[in-house]
């Protein structure tokens, strides 16, 4: 009886070490790989390229739901509305500010522009050129007088 408890008992142990060998070496590669792809999406979304660290976090999350990089993943997709809201609103300020510029411009343009039709019409003196003087007759020609040759 007790070497059928100690080889149910072994068989038992056993059996949890081979679920326990099974399950690191079907989860390890599993936590690289989304590890890996999660870097990435870290550095996609560093250098601004959200769409495309979006659809990496969202692999991740797809293919490795119960990894530690799936977890982190979930938490980066749940955070990046809030910074695409942050960017929009960074970018609305700016076009706000632009806008002000603007108008403040055309504003100027527009008092000038007033001033300038406004203002009294300039009187401009146009002088008449002096008259020519008149030509002086070339002065009458002497008839000459041809003296004919006597033959």
């Amino acid at each position: 009886m007790k070497v059928r408890t100690l080889l149910t008992l072994t068989a038992f142990v056993s059996s949890i070490l081979g679920a326990l060998i099974v399950y690191l070496v079907l989860s390890v590669p599993n936590d690289i790989q989304a590890d890996a792809l999660l870097r990435q999406a870290r550095k996609d979304m560093t250098a601004g390229k959200d769409e495309e660290a979006r659809e990496a976090l969202i692999k991740i999350v797809q293919q490795y739901p119960r990894t530690d990089a799936g977890a982190a993943a979930t938490v980066a997709l749940v955070s990046l509305p809030g910074k695409d809201q942050r960017d929009l609103v960074l970018a609305v300020r700016a076009l706000r500010k632009q806008n002000d510029e603007q108008s403040k411009l055309i504003a100027d343009l527009q008092k000038n522009v007033t001033e300038i039709r406004n203002a009294p019409p300039k009187v401009v003196t146009v002088t008449a050129p002096p008259p020519k003087p008149a030509p002086k007759k070339a002065p009458a020609k002497k008839p000459t007088t041809t003296r004919r040759r006597r033959r």
